[in-house]
């Protein structure tokens, strides 16, 4: 089986980070990432995929400045 690539906009992973955090945490996007760099995040592993959604982000993306 050959490997797929796909592409998704800053705006698709943005929409996708956030409708995932409200959905299964009930807080927006910024907020799941901020508890989760403070160390504060309960069960991380539980949205491992979001976590990894925004680690498509650059470093300096605005949604990590409110994190």
């Amino acid at each position: 089986m050959s490997p797929t690539t796909v592409q998704l906009s800053r705006d698709e992973i943005l929409r996708r980070l956030e409708t995932g955090a409200r959905s299964r945490r009930g807080m927006s996007a910024g907020e799941l990432l901020a508890r989760y760099r403070k160390g504060t995040l309960e069960d991380p592993c539980d949205v491992a995929d979001l976590l990894a959604l925004a680690d498509l982000l650059r470093a300096d993306d605005p949604l990590f400045v409110a994190a």
